[in-house]
């Protein structure tokens, strides 16, 4: 005899456990025939005639003998459909678990290892995580009692590993545009200063060509100290990329000394010394010294990361 998926058991439609005796089911038939007969409705007719086959069944013992036996066929089935379909919604939860875990570990190590530039950018994070948001809701249909623990804790390291490897690369990508931000601060502040150094350096080198003191020379080395020492602040008030922090604070100190050594120049008069003009000059050759290693240091690490 078979059964259909959607009508519970005739047990159940009576209201009586799978071992009730023979008066226990006629009983429960006769209330449920009463019930009808004193609240008719459109399906009155319909009802009864199932109640009529249920009786019918479950009153013949060989009859009922074979409906057991579909019965049991039947929720054996039904488990089986059940387990098989769990396994599957684990399954689909799976693969969208792993598709998401290896897009962010794809992504985050493309962003490691290409100095903060994508290689497929946040692609195949995005694409796994809509794998494993279909999966998971797939899953999460599947009743409690059938989820496994072991799938359970597999699911949530696949999403823990996709988490930490999306929160990766968006603390990475935070931070470049941080440091695109300084970048594009410390080019600015290079720009603007290029004119007064070259202003103060043609002063000094104005003043190098003069064979003597002039009082001229220093009216000329004020004004180059003066050039020196802005360049010097907007150095040191500069946000630069943080790779670059060491060669803002060496440079900002490096034209603190040009706008002392200018200033101190200034000070001289064509009776001074011989000794305060090669003093100043020694220090001056220092100055441009560290200023060229500065400069070749910088060339030299910036050229790594072309």
């Amino acid at each position: 005899m078979a059964l259909s998926r959607a009508v519970s058991s005739y047990y159940d439609l009576l209201g009586v456990p799978p071992n009730a005796t023979e008066m226990e089911i006629r009983s429960a038939y006769g209330r449920d025939v009463l019930r009808l007969q004193e609240a008719p409705n459109a399906k009155t007719a319909e009802f009864r005639t199932t109640l009529d086959a249920a009786l019918a069944t479950l009153t013949d013992p060989t009859k009922r003998a074979e409906y057991d036996a579909a019965l049991a066929a039947y929720v054996q089935d039904a488990a089986a459909v059940s387990v098989d379909e769990s396994d599957q919604a684990f399954t689909a939860a799976r693969n969208g678990g792993i598709a998401f875990a290896a897009g962010g570990l794809i992504t985050a190590a493309s962003y490691a290892f290409s100095d903060g530039t994508y290689l497929l950018a946040w692609g195949p994070l995005i694409f796994g995580g809509i794998a494993l948001a279909v999966g998971l809701v797939k899953y999460l249909r599947v009743p409690a009692g059938r989820r496994r623990p072991v799938h359970l804790m597999l699911l949530g390291g696949l999403v823990a590993a996709g988490v930490l490897s999306a929160g990766f690369v968006a603390v990475s990508e935070g931070i470049g545009s941080q440091e695109a931000g300084a970048r594009s601060d410390w080019n600015a502040m290079i720009d603007s200063t290029n004119k007064k150094i070259e202003q103060a350096d043609a002063l000094v080198g104005g003043v190098a060509s003069h064979s003597a003191w002039l009082p001229q020379d220093a009216v000329d080395m004020e004004q180059a100290s003066r050039l020196y020492a802005d360049v010097a602040e907007q150095v040191s008030r500069a946000t630069a990329p943080s790779r670059l922090d060491w060669y803002r604070v060496a440079m900002a100190q490096n034209f603190r000394d040009a706008a002392s050594i200018t200033h101190e120049y200034a000070m001289l008069t064509p009776s001074s010394s011989p000794g305060a003009f090669n003093t100043l000059s020694a220090r001056w050759d220092a100055r441009i010294n560290d200023f060229n290693k500065l400069s070749d240091r910088f060339e030299a690490e910036e050229g790594k990361k072309r």
